[in-house]
């Protein structure tokens, strides 16, 4: 989500071992608006990392649109760079890969990116619920709401001017109930479309794994949340 470690291109690549796994870098032929993935590929990101999430619905999104260029201006845990590590090392991407984050220096809200690509990737908190860090520029430490929505739509529109003609921004976000209340951070970030992008495409990601699975609350009404969105904004 919203911290990193480094900033890396596709020609200097963190390698990790990949073994006999080139079949986990094909295409899904399957792939459509509902994703789930409940078994994590190992190889991508760390799992230790709060809101860290499984790499699949990212490569599957570089296999269906075939960019030239991604960037990931929140690249967390490095998920996104080690799927496409793997991509490139079994010829299933050749293309331009950038990666920044809060920690290495790279503010997204005041900050644009490095150039112009194909496709942006962005996986932001959700609102407070994981607080990163303290640093003032960090989306999750924001308490307000409308302040955390103004941040995130700053971001958003960051990643649409480093897109070229034609080049496609998609946005990982989950949404937050807290003290009774629904906060469909999703329905916030549909309300940009023609600001950030025309909105194009509706993905609904189950969760698995999330360390609120091992927390049981007995009093709680309404049945816990377990989806998140990927919506595609097209820049025309």
């Amino acid at each position: 989500m919203t911290l990193a470690t480094t900033t890396t291109t596709s020609s200097q690549p963190r390698t990790k071992s990949h073994g006999s796994d080139a079949l986990l870098y094909h295409a899904d032929p399957d792939f459509c608006s509902l994703v789930s993935s409940p078994r994590r590929c190992p190889l991508w990101g760390d799992a230790r990392y709060r809101g860290n999430c499984d790499g699949t619905l990212f490569k599957e999104l570089v296999h269906r649109y075939r960019p030239a260029s991604v960037a990931d201006p929140m690249v967390g845990s490095g998920t996104t760079r080690d799927v496409i590590t793997g991509m490139a090392q079994y010829g299933q991407y050749r293309g331009r890969y950038w990666s920044a984050d809060l920690r290495s220096g790279f503010d997204l809200v005041e900050t644009p990116l490095p150039g112009r690509y194909e496709m942006v990737w962005i996986h932001p908190p959700y609102w407070d619920i994981i607080r990163y860090s303290d640093h003032p520029a960090d989306l999750s430490g924001i308490s307000d709401f409308r302040a955390f929505l103004g941040s995130l739509a700053a971001c958003l529109r960051r990643c649409r001017e480093s897109l070229v003609q034609g080049g496609m921004l998609a946005v990982l976000i989950g949404d937050v109930r807290r003290r009774g209340r629904y906060y469909c951070l999703a329905q916030h970030v549909m309300q940009l479309d023609g600001d950030i992008g025309d909105l194009s495409s509706v993905i609904i990601k189950a969760q698995h794994n999330c360390t609120s699975d091992r927390i049981r609350y007995a009093a709680m009404k309404h049945p816990p949340i377990k989806h998140e969105y990927c919506l595609l904004f097209v820049n025309r």
